[in-house]
C-alpha cells in the first residue's frame, strides 16, 4: 500500500510538471532557486523491530532551510506525533525527531527536481513495553522530489530512512514517509 501511495505521487508530479511547462502561467522563465525556506509535512514513521509488525505513527515535520544554488541546500527539521500506532498489543509513538541534512537536488525541469538528503537524525520513540523510552541519533539519508507551483511555494514526496537501533536485545529500523509544502521567503 505505501509503495502504492508513492508511485502514485511520483506520477502525479510528473504529470503536475508537464501540464505546467505546457502552459504558461507567467510565472518567468524560472522558479527562484536561492534563499531561505520554510516548510512543513505530514505523514508516517515505520516503525519495524524484529519480531513484531510494522507500527506506523502519524508526524508532523517543520523545517528551515537554505538553498545555495539549484543543486545544494542545507536543511534543519523539528517533529513530533500526531498518532501512535498499535501492533498485538504493542504500541509505539514517536514523541520527537529533528534532523540536520545537506541536500543534493537535481533539477529535471524548470518546475521539477529530484534531491537526495544526508545527514544526522535522532528520534525519541515511547513505547508501552521495555525499554519503554529510547533516544538514538545516527546518519540518516532519503530520497525525495520536489514540484515548484510558483509564487515561491512547492510541494514534495520523500522517503528517508530516519535511524536504527535496539530495544531490549531486539533490532529495529525507523522509516518516514512525508509530503509537504515549502515556501520560499
Amino acid at each position: 500500500m505505501n509503495k502504492k501511495l508513492a508511485l502514485i505521487g511520483f506520477a502525479l508530479a510528473a504529470f503536475m510538471s508537464t501540464a505546467a511547462m505546457a502552459a504558461d502561467y507567467g510565472y518567468g522563465s524560472e522558479p527562484d532557486y536561492g534563499g531561505l525556506y520554510l516548510g512543513a509535512s505530514a505523514g508516517e514513521v515505520f516503525y519495524n523491530e524484529e519480531g513484531l509488525g510494522t507500527m506506523s505513527p502519524t508526524i508532523v515535520l517543520f523545517r528551515v532551510g537554505e538553498q545555495f544554488s539549484p543543486y545544494l541546500a542545507i536543511e534543519g527539521r523539528i517533529g513530533t506525533n500526531v498518532r501512535g500506532d498499535w501492533s498485538r498489543g504493542f504500541h509505539v509513538d514517536t514523541q520527537a525527531l529533528y534532523a540536520g541534512y545537506a541536500k543534493g537536488i537535481l533539477p529535471f525541469s524548470p518546475w521539477l527536481s529530484g534531491y537526495a538528503i544526508a545527514g544526522i537524525a535522532g528520534v525519541q520513540f515511547h513505547r508501552n513495553y521495555p525499554d519503554f523510552n529510547s533516544n538514538d541519533t545516527g546518519l540518516s539519508f532519503g530520497v525525495g522530489t520536489e514540484f515548484y507551483l510558483g509564487g515561491g511555494a512547492s510541494l514534495n514526496l520523500e522517503w528517508a530512512r530516519l535511524t536504527s537501533g535496539t530495544n531490549a536485545g531486539y533490532d529495529y529500523t525507523a522509516d518516514q514517509l512525508t509530503f509537504g509544502v515549502n515556501w520560499r521567503l
